[in-house]
């Protein structure tokens, strides 16, 4: 069983858990921290475990905390009293590519490598690496399955969190790139959440009683996805109207299981984690390490989902 090292977002507790000499710790043993974009996101605590796993083969200590809100301040707190402890390189999934620049240059001048996971920041030269898979390609697998699903045909949408956010504005791209093979699929736009399932099954919901030619929904992220299958089920047309998710939960992969989702596009969080570690071990020997590192994907059926290949992609809450 893989064992993770968790250290709460309570920022005292993180000062005294993080807290090291200037080598990065009297033991000599190196620290990596990753910060989550939010705690409790099967995507980041995914990534977490990869990291641990690899972290534990190396013989690096390795912890992990999120705030428990997608909040730029909350999280720039975080990067600072990560900073104050003096780690020997910082993961991070930011929550805000812009305004995340200003903390992770305070870190990157204190001589901390950063190792983006899942984004870059607006600012190219913070970051020594980031990992992220391409979220066009992927936004456009979702697409040409829902015209596989669709045989061609239908009205369909897209629930994301803001506009603005450049993962998620990619991933409904590649959508729309994908939805355009089949002619016959008419694109009915995007609709925003905050990332909030309630909201997205509000939406959902009310779309799918007021169109009765919608015929599917992309979720962009996993809240999305799973109030879209909450929002179909609400309006009695579960297996009617397609879901197609970006990202997995148990929640949504239950809903896969039963008919509540049609198929997901999954990325690779674990092999992410892995990687981190891998390329901040790189950077301390000065090895050379591409900015960018590009992840997999896998789409996931109720047909395929206990295959071993999707089963290593499927994000998990608990490392095991």
């Amino acid at each position: 069983m893989r064992k993770v090292f968790v250290l709460a977002a309570v920022l005292p507790l993180l000062l005294t858990a993080c807290g090291g000499s200037d080598d990065g710790g009297s033991s000599g043993t190196k620290k990596v921290v990753y910060i989550q974009g939010m705690s409790g996101i099967p995507f980041y605590q995914t990534v977490a475990c990869g990291a641990t796993e690899q972290a534990k083969k190396d013989g690096i200590e390795f912890s992990y905390q999120g705030a428990s809100e997608w909040d730029v301040a909350k999280q720039t707190q975080i990067v600072n009293a990560v900073v104050a402890g003096k780690p020997d390189a910082i993961m991070i999934s930011v929550t805000d590519t812009k305004a995340m620049i200003g903390p992770l240059a305070r870190a990157k001048a204190a001589g901390i490598p950063i190792i983006g996971i899942d984004d870059n920041v607006q600012d190219d030269s913070i970051m020594d690496t980031f990992i992220q898979s391409d979220s066009i390609e992927g936004g456009k697998l979702a697409g040409r399955k829902m015209g596989e699903l669709l045989k061609g045909t239908g009205e369909v949408m897209a629930l994301n969190n803001t506009p603005g956010t450049p993962i998620g504005d990619a991933r409904v791209e590649g959508f729309k790139q994908g939805i355009a093979e089949f002619p016959g699929i008419k694109f009915l736009g995007v609709q925003y959440t905050q990332n909030a399932t309630a909201k997205a099954a509000n939406i959902a919901s009310t779309t799918a009683g007021s169109n009765k030619k919608l015929s599917g929904i992309f979720g962009v992220t996993t809240n999305n996805t799973e109030g879209a299958v909450t929002g179909i089920r609400e309006a009695g047309k579960t297996g009617q109207i397609k879901v197609i998710g970006y990202d997995t939960s148990d929640p949504i992969v239950e809903a896969l299981k039963n008919g509540g989702a049609d198929a997901l596009v999954v990325q690779y969080p674990f092999g992410e984690g892995k990687q981190g570690i891998v390329s901040a071990q790189k950077i301390w020997k000065g090895e050379s390490v591409p900015k960018k590192q590009t992840s997999p994907f896998v789409v996931a059926t109720k047909e395929n989902l206990n295959t071993p290949e999707v089963q290593e992609y499927i994000y998990k809450m608990t490392c095991s």
